[in-house]
């Protein structure tokens, strides 16, 4: 039989076999010839076209700028390639840029709590919207929520679940 088998390939490139198929059925590695017994038999082409995919992938790159750059690539158009993921990391950059000041004002966040924590007395009982617990927190984060009563005649408060508050009339 000329040609690797699935499970080769995947090995090749470090991935399981289910990656391939994958692949193979969004388009991003070509459908293989056939064996008379019906195995899959990929070609030379197929295997650089799947380290170059696994690669992107460790570069963080989507599948659809996967598949971009893959058509861009075609397996000799290297400078073109070259120009287009360097947008694409130049991107990717900043996005996890964003990320992590986000992360950082998380932390931020969370240590201003333990501060808080740390410097109140424990409570004899928690109070039902957890502020014992996240002192400080609730006036920095709002929840906006409107409350509309599930009956025409709004005399008495609806009981609100995630608030654990009542709404009435206005």
């Amino acid at each position: 039989m000329d040609g690797l088998r699935i499970s080769e390939l995947a090995r090749s490139a470090g991935v399981p076999t289910s990656t391939v198929r994958y692949y193979e059925r969004i388009g991003l590695v070509p459908g293989p010839a056939r064996t008379a017994s019906g195995y899959r038999a990929y070609d030379a082409e197929a295997a650089t076209r799947l380290l170059f995919i696994t690669r992107a992938k460790r570069l963080g790159l989507s599948l659809e700028a996967i598949a971009e750059l893959s058509g861009i690539w075609d397996g000799t158009n290297c400078g073109a390639t070259q120009t287009r993921l360097a947008a694409l990391l130049d991107a990717k950059r900043a996005e996890i840029a964003d990320q992590v000041r986000e992360l950082e004002s998380f932390s931020d966040q969370l240590a201003d709590v333990q501060r808080r924590l740390a410097a109140q007395d424990v409570p004899a009982e928690c109070a039902p919207d957890l502020e014992c617990c996240t002192p400080g927190l609730v006036e920095e984060v709002p929840i906006e929520m409107s409350c509309s009563p599930a009956r025409s005649d709004a005399s008495e408060p609806v009981a609100v679940a995630c608030s654990l508050e009542t709404c009435g009339p206005s």
